[in-house]
């Protein structure tokens, strides 16, 4: 299916005043405008994120408690609990924040979810051995903002909670102790905060599409890993060797949980990625070289050492890779790493015969009647189905639902582009769910097996009212309508400053109309004129000696080069916002 190109709307003068306030060429002032920069200062944080530039932790919704709950435990020398969730995102979150309490001399347990056999969060059956081994307080990471009733047994048992989470509420959200979620706010829309051991009246709300959609402000960029950074920045203070110890592990997060990569998750993602193949954890170092890491960019972050440590938990057992994290005995990290690739290996296979015959059942359903694509079946892995909907939605341009069912329960995982919010369409069909959460771009669900062609039909009627078919296709949204001759050493070098590219902060593409195609011994240029640019890498699909319309996206080494995304006949029809 051909790509929809839509550009984003000129404003020359807005761009050349922030530019020549910021020192940068017009070009880049556009760029900075279409990710919503328009103060000077901000926009030059953008360019130079740095470790400095990190908001106050204590603005976010109940960090002020948080810490003082925490600071009380440790001086009570009351044993804490740390509960993670199984995925990359959860277990380095636990990792950050287990480090950060025994560095300040509390006793601390650790414990992951097993969502095969407890499903997603804290489960009820863990709640008596809490009380029984004495616990009083539970640090809930990447869980629990959701958990009403387990966090009102707990407290039932004089158990407090605090909650780091970044999933979107439901209506009626838990009540701990202190709930460190972007997401949750007042009615007036602030962030709830509180001085140092004051509680608070919870009066929270849930926060609107576009809000959970991970808009900046209020932290709501930050995954769980970035929330347990905060809760380190805010005990340490201005400890920065400390705080640097833990930025490799909020980067992994962040990339793993596709976070925004905009205010405090690009500072981290952009000081923390260069750190993970020069980590001194030697876990860490170990799977980077087993998945041959050479360059510590998001893109090889996401595609090489991501799956390969998601995979134990996927299997239902992520403990081994918390402890390849925090351990630092040479034998027992090469004996955790090599459990991580055996279940790795286990994970590809599976996945291999699953996206089969996921793709075999699309194709029965025609799947271009459907604007979200279910499908289901009896014996697939449930802890597969999130990587299997990833894949759907990318190879149909469509949101995508896989379900692993059995006799007594389907277990469920959404994908979506970021045009179509799936929570709120989840929330459409909530009658015929069991359990469901998360965000707006990927979810997970729970649901009785005979209801999945009812969840079809369901969700289906709600897309299809609420999402014009055009906006299934996929789209190419272009920064910049340029002439080849703006593509200077200077401007493109300055666009590495947009850097590390990823969610909310894409690479700036740009539209070259009416330019030259030329082959060369086969090297491919773009001509205008007197001025020609290096086309970067080989395009089979690029006929030489015609007249084009290009979308690029442009680098700088030893000369300006440019990386093709999509071309056309510059005689084709236009298409614009």
């Amino acid at each position: 299916m051909p790509y929809a190109w839509t550009v984003h709307p000129a404003d020359p003068k807005r761009a050349e005043a922030l530019a020549r306030r910021v020192g940068v060429e017009p070009l880049i002032g556009q760029l900075l405008l279409n990710r919503g920069l328009r103060d000077p200062a901000e926009a030059g944080r953008f360019l130079a994120p740095s470790l400095s530039g990190l908001g106050d932790p204590l603005e976010l919704p109940e960090m002020g408690e948080a810490v003082a709950r925490i600071h009380r435990a440790i001086a009570a020398k009351e044993p804490i609990l740390v509960f993670g969730d199984a995925d990359v995102d959860g277990i380095t979150a636990s990792a950050i924040v287990y480090e950060l309490l025994r560095a300040r001399g509390a006793k601390v347990l650790t414990r992951l979810s097993n969502r095969l056999e407890d499903g997603y969060g804290l489960p009820a059956a863990l709640i008596p051995r809490i009380v029984r081994l004495g616990i009083r307080l539970v640090i809930l990471v990447d869980c629990g903002t959701n958990q009403r009733d387990e966090i009102r047994a707990l407290a039932r048992q004089g158990v407090d909670t605090v909650v780091l989470d970044h999933h979107v509420p439901s209506a009626q959200p838990a009540r701990p102790r202190a709930l460190v979620n972007p997401h949750c706010a007042d009615a007036s829309g602030r962030p709830q905060t509180a001085s140092v051991g004051t509680p608070v009246a919870h009066p929270r709300r849930l926060a609107s599409p576009n809000e959970a959609a991970g808009v900046p402000g209020l932290g709501r960029e930050l995954c769980s890993a970035g929330l347990a950074f905060k809760l380190a920045q805010a005990m340490c203070g201005g400890d920065a060797p400390r705080l640097s110890s833990w930025l490799e592990l909020a980067a992994l997060g962040t990339l793993a949980d596709c976070a925004p990569l905009l205010g405090d998750s690009r500072i981290l993602v952009a000081e923390g990625t260069a750190r993970i193949l020069s980590t001194a954890r030697p876990g860490l170092a170990r799977v980077c070289e087993s998945v041959r890491l050479s360059r510590p960019t998001p893109e090889q972050v996401l595609q090489r050492l991501v799956p390969r440590l998601n995979a134990p938990g996927r299997l239902g057992n992520p403990r081994p890779v918390l402890r390849l994290l925090l351990e630092r005995n040479p034998r027992i990290v090469e004996r955790l790493a090599a459990e991580a690739a055996e279940a790795h290996r286990q994970t590809k296979a599976l996945s291999r015969r699953m996206i089969a015959e996921a793709h075999e059942q699309v194709n029965r359903i025609h799947f271009r009647d459907q604007w979200v694509v279910v499908v289901g079946r009896r014996g697939w892995h449930p802890g597969l189905v999130g990587p299997i909907a990833a894949q759907l939605a990318d190879r149909y341009d469509r949101p995508a639902i896989a379900v692993a069912l059995d006799a007594r329960v389907g277990v469920g995982s959404g994908r979506a582009p970021s045009a179509f919010n799936l929570l709120e369409a989840l929330r459409a069909c909530e009658e015929i769910l069991l359990r469901y959460g998360g965000h707006p771009q990927a979810c997970g669900l729970t649901m009785h097996p005979q209801h999945l062609e009812q969840l079809r039909k369901q969700i289906n009627r709600h897309a299809q009212a609420s999402m014009p078919r055009e906006r299934l296709n996929r789209t190419l949204r272009i920064d910049a309508e340029v002439r080849l001759d703006e593509l200077t050493p200077p401007v493109v070098s300055r666009l590495e400053g947009f850097r590390p590219f990823g969610p909310g902060s894409p690479r700036p593409l740009m539209l070259l109309r009416d330019v030259g195609l030329e082959t060369v011994s086969a090297a491919v240029r773009l001509t205008s004129g007197r001025t020609g640019i290096a086309v970067k890498g080989r395009r089979a699909d690029v006929e030489s000696g015609g007249r084009v319309d290009v979308v690029v996206s442009a680098s700088y080494g030893d000369e300006v080069q440019v990386s093709i995304c999509d071309v056309r006949a510059a005689n084709a029809p236009r298409v614009a916002v």
